[in-house]
């Protein structure tokens, strides 16, 4: 015998899942709506547990039956995406995201997406936010809750007194989100995905059920409610990719959801549980699910194919193809296998066939990452691209500060590249002391000061000196900035620790020259998944945005200089509006001309770089020490900007520069002629080996 239906949580799931799709769609209105799925994780720990303890205290329960129950509730659904969603990445995705996107089918199939993702999710990474499997995370969540909770809650009920249920419950549930909140503050990547610190929220849902919190009179009830409702419909207006988001600021849409469930369980008939009981919110509660697993692979698949972000026209047009699918999939994949099986049907059915469905996904899983990602043939060019396209910047691991705790600079003797680090490591990734050998120049940045360290590191050793990298993912060396990532929790507290770090780094150190790299553009057009942020959290205009770049430039460079040491500023290298080694792969997979992948419009793309040139020449006019580099004079001509030179391609993704390409920008910096000049001798920086400082130098 089930529970007595009740249409107001059908709406309270409408209430989730229709903010967390146009979250996804990006809908300027809905800024929180990914809070849905804390509302959805309150309402299963409700629903769960409450047939749990009913089972539980009439003697009934079988956790065989529960797991048949879950097996038939949540997978055919699930594997029917998983299908659809496999067929479809087959036929569009390079052999470089297919691999990628093998890797977390297993961990989906295998229910430990979370885990997955929280290891691999940064900026630089095209899984983050073009992974048609990310939204499983809160799927793998709950499973593996409810791996342990029934068990817990069994020897709860059997050994336990009554009376130390709720303060069990709660000590559980107060736990859970103070490790939220500490994580949040150490590893915020870690906080979002992990169970550890998402239980609470189905725990606040599992306490309502077991009867932990006082009975309230339907007009109580009704008030309630009506607070619940305020606090969610407050978080998706007010919440957004930046605020510090689990931890304590979730209690918000997590109370407002246990606010409306135990009004309406108090028998309450007010505004909010007519309104919830409503024919359109209870059907968009009873597709909920399955629309929660179609929206996500819709529209990450069709941006994919079409290799730009999707508009929000092209994005609600995808949330109603979505909205479809979800109702096919309710009437004839969900309810079908939700029925109870046949009298004289083994119980063991169920679990049989969603074993030998995981175990089918998992060996084509396994099966794409041996091969490498490729079903397909491609010719040596295409692997090439490919190669590259797949290919990590291993000083990115070695030499990025850490995004949470404590402010450290990386000291990894890897870190450093030249004559004095033949000393401290034999090879890169060899095991070595924690800290990184003497240094003549530092390079200072974000991922394109990593991308030319390669180069850089060349150089240094042929003129026989030594650099150091220190680096932080979207974190430009501007002083006292405060800068935000979507994809990059906790940035806008390290990256200001970061540079007042390396200033202290260079004060300790004294290098001979300091080199300072970055991405400039987005933080000076506010590019979408970029802002910048004053001390009053208040989030900064265009035009202000450009004055604190400004601003913040001139202070990094102001610490240095004042200390006596010459500063090189390199302009940033010219964007690709697509990733050229992935755009070759998809063309020659599609049959289309690679042609269009290997150039871009010079006016087009030096526009984006002027403001930030300017500055940076202006700091040059301004402080003898300062010198500029353009990397936009070195990589575009009169009228185009190549991405592939000498038969080789010098970026590795839209915007960052492959080895060669590294190579090219530190023959274009010339190293040897800059440090000769930092140390005095003007006429040798132009005779010495027969090399004038390139004319960009300014």
């Amino acid at each position: 015998m089930g529970l007595a239906y009740r249409a107001d949580v059908d709406g309270l799931r409408a209430l989730a899942i229709v903010p967390v799709v146009l979250f996804h769609i990006h809908l300027s209105a809905f800024p929180g709506g990914y809070v849905g799925v804390d509302i959805f994780f309150v309402i299963s720990g409700y629903l769960i547990t409450a047939i749990l303890f009913r089972d539980m205290k009439a003697g009934r329960f079988s956790l065989l039956d529960f797991y048949d129950r879950r097996i038939r509730r949540i997978f055919p659904a699930l594997f029917v995406v998983l299908i659809a969603t496999t067929l479809a990445a087959v036929f569009i995705m390079v052999p470089s995201d297919l691999l990628l996107y093998a890797r977390s089918l297993r961990a989906t199939t295998l229910f430990f997406s979370n885990i997955y993702f929280s290891k691999n999710l940064n900026y630089f990474q095209p899984e983050a936010d073009l992974n048609p499997l990310l939204h499983t995370w809160s799927l793998a969540v709950e499973e593996q809750f409810y791996i342990f909770f029934p068990l817990i809650l069994f020897a709860l009920i059997r050994w336990v007194r009554p009376n130390l249920l709720r303060p069990i419950i709660l000590v559980l549930i107060v736990a859970s989100l103070a490790h939220a909140e500490i994580r949040l503050s150490r590893n915020p990547i870690e906080s979002f995905f992990s169970l550890p610190t998402r239980a609470w929220e189905l725990l606040i849902g599992s306490a309502l059920a077991l009867g932990l919190v006082p009975v309230v009179t339907p007009r109580k009830g009704a008030w309630l409610s009506l607070a619940g409702l305020a606090l969610i419909v407050f978080t998706i207006a007010v919440y957004d990719r930046h605020s510090r988001f689990p931890g304590l600021a979730a209690l918000a849409p997590c109370l407002g959801a246990a606010l409306i469930l135990h009004g309406g369980a108090s028998g309450a008939n007010g505004m909010v549980q007519r309104m919830l009981a409503s024919p359109v919110p209870v059907f968009f509660g009873r597709i909920s699910y399955s629309l929660y697993l179609w929206h996500w692979p819709l529209l990450v698949l069709v941006g994919y194919y079409l290799e730009r972000r999707l508009s929000a026209t092209e994005g609600l047009m995808i949330a109603a193809v979505s909205v479809g699918l979800a109702t096919l999939s309710l009437f004839y994949v969900e309810a079908p296998f939700r029925k109870r099986h046949r009298a004289g049907t083994s119980r063991w059915i169920p679990v049989g066939v969603g074993g030998a469905a995981m175990a089918l996904v998992v060996a084509f899983a396994l099966t794409a990452i041996a091969r490498d990602g490729r079903f397909w043939p491609m010719s040596a060019f295409a692997q090439q691209a490919d190669a590259l396209a797949r290919a990590q910047d291993p000083y990115m691991s070695w030499c990025s500060a850490p995004l949470s705790g404590p402010m450290r600079m990386p000291a990894r003797p890897e870190c450093v590249v030249g004559k004095a680090a033949s000393a401290a490591a034999s090879s890169p990734g060899a095991s070595a002391p924690a800290t990184a050998p003497a240094f003549d120049v530092l390079l200072w940045g974000d991922s394109h000061a990593s991308a030319l360290m390669a180069g850089l590191g060349e150089a240094a050793a042929a003129a026989d000196a030594s650099i150091r990298l220190v680096m932080l993912p979207a974190c430009p060396p501007l002083s006292e900035v405060v800068t935000l990532h979507d994809s990059i929790k906790g940035l806008e507290r390290q990256c200001p620790a970061f540079n007042r770090g390396v200033l202290e780094l260079i004060a300790e150190k004294r290098p001979k020259l300091v080199i300072m790299a970055g991405r400039w553009s987005p933080w000076t057009s506010l590019q979408p998944g970029f802002a910048i942020r004053d001390g009053n959290d208040h989030y900064l205009s265009v035009e202000e945005a450009r004055a604190a770049f400004a601003r913040g430039l001139a202070r990094s460079v102001d610490g240095v200089t004042r200390l006596g040491i010459p500063v090189v500023l390199v302009g940033q290298v010219p964007e690709f509006g697509h990733s050229p080694p992935h755009c070759i792969t998809r063309a020659e997979f599609s049959g289309a001309d690679t042609a269009r992948c290997l150039t871009q419009d010079r006016a087009k793309v030096v526009a984006g770089l002027t403001y930030s040139n300017q500055v940076l020449l202006d700091l040059a006019k301004t402080n003898p020490l300062v010198t500029t580099v353009l990397l936009s004079d070195r990589f575009c001509g009169n009228e185009t900007c190549p991405a592939m030179e000498a038969g080789a391609l010098i970026y590795r993704d839209p915007n960052h520069l492959s080895v060669e390409g590294s190579r090219a920008a530190a023959a274009f910096i010339n190293l040897a002629g800059v440090l000769r000049a930092a140390a005095g001798d003007q006429q040798a920086a132009g005779q010495g080996t027969g090399q004038a400082p390139p004319p960009a130098m300014r």
